[in-house]
């Protein structure tokens, strides 16, 4: 347990410059230079990566279950993760008009998957791992708008049908391979109900 709640936090940690030390981050970056800042930042998600990975199946077998999922919020949650894929998937594409317009996707698509699986997940350590995630996603957000008003910058360009449109399709098909087999395959959960 304590080996996966290590990983939690160094993971979370390497993605959090942004949000809780700004000033260190850009001494650093002065000090060391950019890419050498990069290759610590991602050295340091992998290991928290690792870590959890390694550590998953142990500090589940701690977790105590408070509450299980009525059917309507099973789906419920199904419907927030398409839309939590769809808004990863277009932080990644150009042009296309959720990014423009939201400008900041992966961080509502990461509080949103968050919040989809705090429904469903009724144990203790689901509770620890998706509530601080869920946590992190506010303040990033909130860092990441705040920073963007310091910033004078235009509407970022016309949005293109087709990246729009791309992005969607993209998502739903992502979304279809996570139901059917992509999550049992991942996390060794099903999610199709069956009779």
């Amino acid at each position: 347990m304590t080996s996966f709640v290590t990983g939690f936090i160094i993971f979370l940690i390497s993605h959090s410059a942004n949000i809780f030390f700004q000033n260190l981050k850009t001494i650093l970056i002065e000090r060391v230079g950019l890419i050498l800042w990069k290759i610590i930042v991602s050295l340091l998600a992998i290991l928290g990566f690792v870590l959890m990975v390694t550590h998953y199946q142990e500090a589940k077998s701690f977790s105590i279950n408070l509450w299980s999922p009525t059917i309507p919020i099973l789906y419920l949650s199904y419907i927030l993760n398409f839309f939590a894929i769809w808004l990863v998937v277009s932080a990644y594409v150009p042009r296309n008009v959720i990014k423009l317009k939201l400008r900041h996707p992966m961080i509502l698509g990461v509080k949103t998957w968050a919040f989809a699986h705090l429904l469903v997940n009724g144990d203790t350590f689901s509770i620890f791992v998706f509530g601080i995630t869920l946590a992190w996603a506010v303040f990033s957000f909130r860092s990441a708008r705040k920073m963007a008003s310091m910033i004078a910058t235009g509407q970022g360009g016309k949005y293109s049908i087709h990246a729009s449109a791309a992005t969607f399709f993209i998502g739903i098909m992502i979304w279809l391979y996570i139901i059917r087999a992509g999550h049992e395959y991942l996390a060794g959960i099903g999610l199709l109900i069956t009779t």
